[in-house]
C-alpha cells in the first residue's frame, strides 16, 4: 500500500509555486511605470492551496492590466500581516488583495489603507469589521452544509464522526464549523461528533486524529475542513492503524474534506476520498484582481446575482462575492474545470 507523506512533492512543489510567484512578479514588475501598482497579502504560503492560489491571483492582476508588487508572507502571523500591508502601502500600491490570517486582527489593517485611500479587497476570509473595497469567498456555512450531507447519508445518520476544525479566529473556520455541525443536528441528530481543533496546522491534525483514531474503535468517518492541510495526514495515521480501505470496502472510514486540492483529486480517483467540496479558488483569483481594478476604476456595486453565478450579498457594511462551491466525488473528480484538475502539485 502507498505511502502517503503530505506527498512526496509537498516541499518541492511549494517550493515550485513560490519559484512562480517570483516570476511572476518580475514580469509584472516589468510592465509600463504608468500601470497601478497592486500588492498581495497572503496568511501563509506553506500548503498548496495557498500557493497556488498567490501565484494564480498575481497572474490575473496582470492579466487585467495592473503591476504586481512582490507577494508579502505573514506566517500565520496577524501582526506581520499588519506590517506586510503597511510595507506594500509604503512601496507604492495603489490596491491591495488580501488573505487575512485573522479575521478580527485584519480589521485595523483595513482602516490604515482606508486612510491611505487604498481599496482593498479581501479573498477566501472575510474580515470581523472594516471597510473592504469587496470580499471574495466561498458560502462556508454552505461549504460545511454540503459536507454534512454528504457524511450523514453515507453513514445512515448514525456513528461516530471526527470533525478537524480549521482555525475558529478566522471566518472560514467558524463558518465550516457552523455548516457542518447545524446540519448534524438538524437533520443526523444520531451522529456523535468528536471535534478537534487544528488552527489549520498538519501537525496538530495529524495528531489529533492519530488520538482520536486509536481510542475510537467505531469511529466511522472524518470531516476535514482542509484537505490541503490535513488530508495526508489523516490518511497516514488510517494507513498505520491498519484502518485505510479504499472507498466501497469492508470497515473503510468515510472521509470528507475541504479545498480540492489536486492532492485531493488524486486521492478520490485512487478511492481513498470519498468527496471533497472543492473552493473556487480559481475564481478567487480572477474576482479579487476583477473587483481590485474595479475599486481603483471608481466601479461600484450593489446586492444580487451576478453574472458569473454567483450572489453579491451584504455582510456587515461590506458587499460580499459569495462563489459557488463543489461537490467532488469519483464521478466528476476529473473534470477540467476544477480548480484542482487546473494547477498540478
Amino acid at each position: 500500500m502507498r505511502n502517503f507523506t503530505g506527498h512526496a512533492s509537498r516541499s518541492a512543489f511549494i517550493a515550485a509555486a513560490a519559484s512562480a510567484i517570483a516570476l511572476g512578479v518580475a514580469a509584472g514588475s516589468a510592465a509600463a511605470q504608468d500601470k497601478p501598482k497592486l500588492g498581495y497579502s497572503a496568511p501563509f504560503l506553506t500548503d498548496p492551496f495557498q500557493a497556488i492560489m498567490a501565484n494564480q491571483t498575481l497572474k490575473a492582476v496582470q492579466e487585467a492590466g495592473m503591476e504586481t508588487l512582490p507577494a508579502t508572507n505573514a506566517n500565520g502571523d496577524a501582526a506581520k500581516q499588519s506590517t506586510d500591508v503597511r510595507n506594500l502601502i509604503s512601496a507604492g500600491a495603489k490596491a491591495l488583495i488580501i488573505n487575512p490570517t485573522d479575521s478580527q486582527a485584519i480589521s485595523p489593517v483595513l482602516d490604515f489603507a482606508a486612510e491611505k485611500g487604498v481599496p482593498a479587497v479581501l479573498i477566501d476570509i472575510a474580515p470581523a469589521k472594516g471597510k473592504a473595497a469587496m470580499i471574495v469567498r466561498a458560502d462556508n456555512k454552505g461549504i460545511g452544509a454540503k459536507a454534512c450531507e454528504a457524511v450523514g447519508a453515507a453513514l445512515g445518520g448514525e456513528g461516530k464522526v471526527l470533525s478537524l476544525m480549521g482555525d475558529q479566529a478566522t471566518t472560514n473556520g467558524r463558518d465550516r464549523t457552523t455548516g457542518f455541525n447545524d446540519c448534524i443536528k438538524a437533520k443526523f441528530p444520531k451522529i456523535e461528533l468528536i471535534e478537534q481543533p487544528t488552527n489549520w496546522k498538519a501537525d496538530k491534525a495529524t495528531s489529533a486524529a492519530q488520538t482520536v483514531v486509536t481510542t475510537t474503535p467505531d469511529l466511522k468517518a472524518i470531516y476535514m475542513q482542509s484537505d490541503s492541510v490535513m488530508l495526508a495526514g489523516v490518511l497516514n495515521v488510517l494507513k498505520s492503524a491498519g484502518k485505510l480501505t479504499k472507498v466501497g470496502e469492508a470497515n473503510h472510514i468515510f472521509l470528507a474534506s475541504v479545498d480540492g486540492t489536486p492532492y485531493a483529486m488524486e486521492q478520490i480517483r485512487q478511492g481513498y476520498l470519498d468527496v471533497a467540496v472543492a473552493q473556487p479558488l480559481d475564481l478567487y483569483a480572477k474576482y479579487g484582481a476583477f473587483y481590485a481594478k474595479a475599486a481603483l476604476e471608481g466601479k461600484t456595486f450593489q446586492a444580487g446575482p451576478t453574472d458569473h453565478g454567483s450572489e453579491i450579498v451584504h455582510a456587515g457594511d461590506n458587499l460580499m462575492d459569495y462563489l459557488p462551491a463543489t461537490v467532488v466525488t469519483k464521478e466528476n473528480a476529473s473534470d477540467p474545470a476544477l480548480w484542482g484538475n487546473q494547477a498540478k502539485e
